[in-house]
C-alpha cells in the first residue's frame, strides 16, 4: 500500500501527496493553519516527517495519476507514437526510437514500464519534451489499452501482432486481439494507424479506426514493405524496405530473427508515418542490438555461444526462436583445441534448447508447452531440456516426438548442473523462459563458470 511510504516521502522534502479518500496515513503530521510558515523538509531536517503543505483526497489515485498525465501531455505539445502487441513489442519500441531519432529529438518508454503507472510516469518525465515519444502500451485485461491510449493520444499507433499471450485472462485469442485493437478503436480521428499487414487478426482490427490505415509487413498488401531477409554473415541481418512503392532502402541492423525483422519494420513504419525519410530511418536502426535478456549472445565455456531469451516467452515468441536455433549456421571459423589444426576446421554445430514454463496460459498451457515439445523434435534440434513443470512436459513431448536428447531439470540451477560438463565448441544455446522462471540464473552460472 503506497500510503504506507508518504510519511518518508515528506520527510525527504515531498510538498505533499495525492491521496485515496479515506485512507489511512501513518504518522502525518496535520496541514499547517493557513498562512503559517511551512516547517523544514529533506534529509537534514527532522527525522520524522514534515507537515505536508497538501493532501490532495481523490476517489483513486491511479485514476488521478492518468489525468494528470493527460493534461501535462495535451499542454505539452509533443508528437507521441504508441506500440502494443502480444510479441515483439518492446523491441519495436526500440527500432521506432532509433529510426525517429535519426533525424528528431525523441524520448521512449524505458524498459518496459508500459502499465496504467509506468505510461502516465513517463509522460509526466518528459512534459517539457520538443519531440516526439515512442510509449509502448501493456495489459492483462480488456479495457487497459483503450484507457492508456486515451491517456497518451498518440498521433500513431500499432499493433505488431495478436498471439497466445495472458490467456490466463481471456476466454480466447479472438479476444485479445479485441484488447489490442482498442488501440485502433480509441486512436484520434486525426491519427494514423499502422497495422502489420502479415497478421490477419490485426488488420482486421485496425479497421477501428476511421481514420488513415496504412499496413506494413512483408506481404505484398503491405504499403511499407520488407523484402529479402537474410542473416548477415557477421551477425545480425540485412532486408529491404519500400515505401508507398518508392525506390529500395538497404536495411541492416544488429539484431537477428526473422521476428525481429518484422519489430524492426513496425520501428521504420511508424518513422515514415512520423515523416522521418526511409533512408534515414534505415541508417538509425544500424546500431540497434538486442537488449539483455531479448536476444543478447553470451560466450559460453569450451566456445560454445548463448542466446539470452530469457526476459519471457509465449507460445509464438517460442516458436519463432525454435525456427530460428533450426536454421542456425555455424559461427565463423575458430580454434578447437581438440582439432590439430583448428585454423582449417569449422566448429561442429549442436542446436541446444533450453526451455522453461510459459506462464499466464491458462487452461491450455499444458498443451502448448507439448505442441513447442514436438515442434522443436520435428525441426531436428539436438538437445532440449524442459525447465520446471511445464518445460517438463515440453521436454517429454519432444522425446516422444523423436528429439534424440531430451532432459527435464526442476529449476534453473539444475539446469545449468545439466549443462556444465556438457558444452562443446560450436554449440549453440537458446534460453527461453517466461520472467517468473528466473531462467537467467542457469545462463549466470555458466557464464561465471566460463570466466
Amino acid at each position: 500500500d503506497g500510503h504506507a511510504f508518504v510519511p518518508a516521502a515528506l520527510a525527504r522534502g515531498a510538498a505533499g501527496a495525492v491521496v485515496a479518500a479515506g485512507a489511512s496515513l501513518p504518522a502525518v503530521p496535520p496541514l499547517p493553519a493557513e498562512g503559517a510558515t511551512p516547517a523544514p523538509t529533506g534529509p537534514d531536517s527532522d527525522a520524522g516527517p514534515a507537515p505536508p503543505r497538501f493532501l490532495l483526497e481523490v476517489a483513486d489515485p491511479t485514476t488521478a495519476l492518468g489525468a494528470l498525465a493527460r493534461d501535462r501531455r495535451i499542454r505539452s505539445g509533443a508528437t507521441i507514437a504508441a506500440i502494443t502487441g502480444s510479441v515483439g513489442k518492446t523491441t519495436a519500441k526500440e527500432a521506432a526510437a532509433a529510426a525517429i531519432g535519426a533525424t528528431r529529438p525523441v524520448f521512449r518508454t524505458p524498459g518496459n514500464r508500459n502499465n496504467q503507472w509506468g505510461l502516465p510516469l513517463t509522460l509526466l518525465a518528459h512534459a517539457d519534451h520538443p519531440g516526439i515519444g515512442v510509449l509502448e502500451l501493456g495489459m492483462s485485461a480488456p479495457g487497459e489499452i483503450r484507457a492508456l491510449t486515451e491517456i497518451a493520444l498518440p498521433q500513431a499507433g500499432l499493433v505488431t501482432a495478436v498471439a497466445e499471450a495472458h490467456l490466463e485472462h481471456f476466454a480466447s485469442i479472438e479476444e485479445i486481439a479485441r484488447a489490442k485493437g482498442e488501440l485502433y478503436a480509441a486512436l484520434p480521428t486525426k491519427s494514423v494507424a499502422l497495422a502489420n499487414a502479415d497478421d490477419p487478426r490485426v488488420r482486421a482490427q485496425s479497421r477501428r479506426h476511421p481514420g488513415r490505415r496504412i499496413p506494413y509487413g512483408f506481404s505484398a498488401a503491405a504499403e511499407i514493405r520488407g523484402s529479402d531477409y537474410r542473416p548477415h554473415p557477421e551477425g545480425g541481418m540485412t532486408f529491404t524496405v519500400r515505401a508507398f512503392g518508392g525506390a529500395p532502402v538497404p536495411v541492416r541492423c544488429g539484431l537477428e530473427g526473422r521476428h525481429n525483422a518484422a519489430n524492426v519494420l513496425a520501428g521504420l513504419a511508424l518513422a515514415v508515418a512520423l515523416e522521418v525519410p526511409l533512408a534515414a530511418a534505415a541508417e538509425g536502426v544500424r546500431e540497434l542490438r538486442p537488449l539483455p535478456g531479448r536476444g543478447d549472445r553470451r560466450p559460453l565455456r569450451n566456445g560454445a555461444v548463448a542466446v539470452d531469451e530469457t526476459y519471457n516467452s509465449s507460445p509464438a515468441a517460442l516458436r519463432a526462436v525454435i525456427a530460428e536455433l533450426a536454421a542456425a549456421a555455424p559461427d565463423p571459423k575458430t580454434p578447437d583445441p581438440k582439432t590439430p589444426d583448428p585454423g582449417e576446421t569449422d566448429r561442429p554445430l549442436r542446436r541446444i534448447l533450453v526451455a522453461g514454463d510459459m506462464r499466464e496460459l491458462g487452461d491450455r498451457g499444458p498443451a502448448f508447452h507439448e505442441e513447442c515439445g514436438r515442434l522443436a523434435a520435428a525441426a531436428g534440434l539436438d538437445r532440449v531440456i524442459g525447465v520446471g513443470p511445464l518445460g517438463t512436459l515440453l521436454a517429454e513431448a519432444a522425446a516422444a516426438a523423436g528429439a534424440p536428447d531430451t532432459a527435464a531439470a526442476e529449476d534453473p540451477e539444475a539446469a545449468a548442473a545439466l549443462l556444465a560438463d556438457d558444452l562443446r565448441p560450436g554449440d549453440r544455446l537458446v534460453f527461453k523462459a517466461s520472467r517468473a522462471v528466473g531462467l537467467e540464473r542457469a545462463l549466470t552460472r555458466l557464464t561465471e563458470q566460463s570466466a
